[in-house]
């Protein structure tokens, strides 16, 4: 005589949402998506931002709309994904500040890493250091031996971010002496550096690309394993015997945690495909490389990264504050 076993209330309900689940797992997108972005309009991200989003609709059959939540150093809209509905409906352009940064950092975020399910990164991008004309340093030697006598002062965009981290190795490396000094934007520190205001700059390369061509800065170095084919005068720290500060950030693409299976793989695919495209990649600026990863690679590379950070801000007792 078979047994029969009772099934709890939750198994039953369980039962009866299945096919409902799978279901709307088929028709999956059958609305718009929205594409979160932890800064406001204007810059190469948002302009590559809205490029994906704008060829992922070809993939996905649906409008990719912008949404903007810039604030808080994008703890603002990656707090927001955290807590979206895990239903594929709302990615999150995520960026390295909010993956690796924050969390390196030990800061109250809102958020935890694990909240997240990670699609694929989107690029990798270079830090370059450079100085005003008026420093007696054409190179990075002579920059280190003239901060021995005087710490120099550097411009970034934040405390513990790739500017700041890179520039406190170089001074762990070598024994040189600088000081970070914060600014809103990568622009304004080269706008100081060319009024005479600031020596040093630590951080992306379009914002002070024309003026190292103009010869109105020098570029003493680059964090590119290979030199920069649009700075070909430009040595990378590793040419400089300075292997520990190649380095190269991301920004990627996320989903909430428990976003089903199949989702993450029909939006890994199709923002990837966009990410490839040559609408977005002929965008990029030259310190920029397209970086299509599976989700696997992309969440492993973030952890690697986060402690690799952790450890230097450790060693060198780097505050958010």
């Amino acid at each position: 005589m078979p047994i029969r076993l009772p099934l709890s209330r939750r198994a039953v309900l369980t039962l009866l949402a299945a096919p409902t689940v799978a279901r709307a797992q088929a028709e999956f997108p059958s609305r718009p998506l929205r594409l979160v972005l932890p800064f406001g309009p204007g810059g190469v991200s948002d302009t590559l931002a809205r490029l994906i989003a704008e060829q992922a609709r070809s993939q996905l059959g649906q409008t990719v709309a912008i949404d903007p939540r810039p604030g808080s150093n994008g703890v603002i809209a990656t707090e927001h994904v955290a807590r979206a509905p895990k239903d594929g409906y709302t990615v999150g352009y995520m960026a390295y500040g909010s993956m690796v940064t924050g969390p390196a950092l030990g800061q109250p975020l809102g958020y935890r890493m694990e909240e997240f399910q990670l699609l694929t990164a989107i690029f990798r991008a270079a830090q370059v250091l450079g100085v005003a004309r008026s420093v007696p340093a054409r190179n990075v030697a002579e920059l280190v031996a003239l901060s021995k006598g005087r710490p120099i002062a550097y411009g970034t965009v934040g405390r513990g971010g790739p500017g700041h981290i890179l520039m406190e190795m170089l001074a762990g490396a070598t024994g040189g002496r600088f000081e970070n000094a914060v600014y809103r934007t990568e622009a304004t520190v080269v706008q100081d550096m060319m009024g005479g205001a600031i020596p040093g700059f630590m951080g992306s390369l379009m914002p002070i690309l024309q003026q190292h061509l103009a010869r109105e800065v020098r570029l003493l170095a680059v964090s590119t394993p290979e030199r920069i084919s649009a700075l070909p005068d430009v040595p990378t720290f590793r040419e400089l015997g300075l292997d520990a500060l190649t380095f190269m950030y991301c920004h990627g693409l996320a989903v909430p945690a428990g976003t089903p299976r199949p989702i993450v793989e029909q939006l890994h695919g199709a923002f990837s495909t966009a990410i490839l495209s040559s609408a977005v990649t002929s965008r990029m600026t030259p310190d920029m490389v397209p970086d299509v990863t599976t989700p696997e690679v992309f969440t492993a590379n973030i952890r690697r990264g986060t402690e690799a950070l952790a450890a230097v801000i450790r060693e060198r007792g780097i505050t958010a504050g």
